[in-house]
């Protein structure tokens, strides 16, 4: 729906521009990520509010997206099968962060949540599957941003979990969940399983 909506608004900004068919197909593709963005961030924020934990899915948003834009990780071949996967995601997300806020201390989520996302970074940051960094310097430049980052973020969800003050409990267990589910996207599991989901959307899809 969003590729079909951002080529007829691409194909009528290009006329009243006069733009050539490759500037159109440029603008098209713009539309089609932006839009793609909007409903896939509507989508999962209903989802959160349809189980109760609207709050707490922003943050794991939040703290899963800085981790993307810093760090890198998998991406599906199509806009609409990232989005389909990021709402599989954040479901699974918002039910285990439920799970674990329920029958386990926050702060022991958090730390292994911390460990995990900082190890993954360092290991594998920066990672993206469709533009590849090889040039060693540059990677390691990317390395240490992605990690100042993961740091920062890391931070302030371990100050949130010594709040014993409701919300700040859930949220930093919603904060915990974000940081592991960044560094699953990072990791060789997290590509596979991204992956084999594409593949099987994508069949899906012929039908």
């Amino acid at each position: 729906m969003a590729k079909y909506l951002a080529q007829g608004t691409a194909e009528k900004i290009g006329q009243l521009a006069g733009l050539s068919p490759e500037d159109r197909e440029v603008v098209a593709y713009g539309l089609d990520y932006l839009l793609s963005g909007i409903i896939g961030l509507t989508l999962m924020l209903a989802i959160g509010l349809a189980l109760g934990f609207f709050s707490e899915t922003l943050v794991i948003i939040s703290c899963w997206t800085f981790i993307r834009i810093f760090a890198g990780g998998v991406h599906c071949t199509a806009l609409w099968r990232c989005t389909v996967v990021n709402c599989l995601g954040i479901t699974a997300a918002i039910f285990f962060t439920k799970g674990v806020y329920y029958f386990f201390p926050t702060i022991f989520w958090v730390g292994i949540s911390v460990i995990w996302a900082i190890s993954a970074t360092w290991l594998w940051a920066p990672n993206n599957s469709e533009k590849p960094v090889n040039e060693p310097e540059m990677r390691r430049k990317l390395r240490l941003r992605a990690l100042f980052m993961v740091t920062v973020i890391s931070s302030l969800v371990i100050f949130a979990s010594n709040i014993t003050v409701e919300p700040w409990s859930s949220l930093a267990a919603a904060g915990a969940t974000g940081l592991a589910a960044g560094g699953i996207m990072l990791s060789p599991i997290g590509f596979r399983l991204v992956k084999r989901l594409d593949q099987k959307l994508e069949k899906l899809s012929r039908f």
